[in-house]
């Protein structure tokens, strides 16, 4: 079974984070909400409070798929201050596990140089963190295990593709005709 952790910062998108929980639960995976800051409830940038399922020091890598890091503001800047969520994000990375990042949380990947080379996506403006990277302006992009997402309005889409890369495209289209995604 696939388990992806969702990390979760005070100031995360609250679409950008649960439209993937909500997919993913669908297709049959286990998903993990993770509370960087150590409280149960986690605060979105639209004052939606979340309650996690487990804390940051919880995570364990060698059980996990994908570590995915939804956007927002102040959520990216708080995500990206954790030595934790950085040291996680790297291990998942080198052991060639996923890793997803949506909106402005690609800027964390480009920071800690897992974009170079490949082909990614960020919300407008954070361009200059993807370091190497050939930029896309498409609502998803797959290079390699790295997943990105440009915004809060491609989540429905960032999701769907991780189900493909996690099951196949069969799986998505059919997740994606019962939801009845346009």
């Amino acid at each position: 079974m696939n388990r992806i952790y969702i990390l979760l910062a005070d100031g995360f998108e609250e679409v950008e984070a649960l439209t993937p929980a909500d997919v993913f639960r669908r297709a049959g995976y286990e998903v993990l909400l993770v509370s960087v800051p150590g409280s149960p409830y986690v605060n979105g940038s639209h004052n939606i409070i979340v309650k996690t399922d487990i804390f940051l020091d919880d995570v364990d890598v060698d059980s996990g798929s994908m570590i995915l890091l939804p956007g927002g503001l102040p959520g990216t800047n708080n995500l990206f201050a954790s030595e934790r969520v950085k040291s996680l994000v790297l291990a998942f990375y080198e052991r060639n596990k996923w890793v997803a990042a949506i909106c402005a949380a690609p800027m964390i990947l480009g920071e800690l140089g897992l974009l170079n080379g490949k082909e990614a996506t960020c919300y407008p403006g954070f361009e200059k963190h993807l370091h190497g990277a050939k930029l896309l302006e498409s609502p998803t992009v797959t290079s390699g295990k790295v997943i990105t997402g440009r915004s809060v309005g491609a989540a429905m889409a960032f999701s769907l593709e991780i189900v493909k890369n996690l099951t196949d495209e069969n799986a998505a289209l059919e997740l994606k005709k019962k939801m009845v995604v346009v």
